[in-house]
């Protein structure tokens, strides 16, 4: 399972975005992201793109393509409110990075599976979407994920969560992030532990 989400979260993460208000536009993105994920698995299949080579190529489209501010907020949740500026500075750098690292690496253990994306996405209001697709996977059921997405001015559509097979994955780190903050004492103590292993726990 966490082979799957860490294969299908690469996805996502080459998302760029041509308006805020095309619900076609939504998916393109996507669409391409997706493509050439399959072109850069099947450079690596063929010896190449070494594992490290098509990791770095992941995280380079990663990092900068990530609602990272709106994503570290929310998995703060409540906590946020009593971080200081820096603290959620350092959170958003610190999850940004922890992100890269777990889904980029997840490629490697890349099974043949194929993401079906529809047409359109859905755009709840402005600013605000989802895509609704499904990750088949040879011999296995196919998974429905929900990408959500916010229009982010300049930088166009980034990805803010992801909801696979039900899990939610912006909830579930949130909780983690929690019980950091109870185990440790403070929230800069969870900022301080919160690791690559935070996220590809799950």
């Amino acid at each position: 399972m966490k082979t799957l989400l860490a294969g299908c979260l690469a996805f996502l993460f080459s998302i760029t975005a041509f308006g805020d208000s095309d619900p076609k536009a939504v998916v393109e993105p996507l669409q391409i992201a997706r493509d050439t994920f399959y072109e850069d698995v099947s450079k690596f299949q063929a010896g190449q793109l070494t594992e490290e080579e098509l990791v770095t190529r992941i995280s380079e489209q990663f990092a900068p393509l990530i609602n990272d501010r709106t994503v570290a907020l929310r998995v703060m949740g409540r906590f946020a409110r009593q971080a200081t500026e820096d603290e959620r500075d350092r959170f958003t750098d610190r999850l940004e990075t922890s992100l890269v690292d777990a889904y980029a690496r997840g490629l490697a253990a890349y099974g043949g599976e194929k993401l079906t994306l529809p047409d359109e996405g859905v755009i709840l209001k402005p600013g605000r979407a989802v895509v609704e697709a499904r990750l088949e996977s040879p011999g296995r059921e196919a998974l429905p994920i929900q990408f959500a997405l916010g229009h982010k001015e300049g930088k166009g559509w980034l990805v803010e969560n992801v909801v696979i097979a039900g899990i939610n994955l912006g909830l579930t780190l949130r909780n983690q992030f929690a019980d950091l903050v109870k185990s440790t004492g403070s929230v800069s103590g969870a900022i301080d532990a919160w690791s690559f292993e935070s996220v590809s726990s799950n």
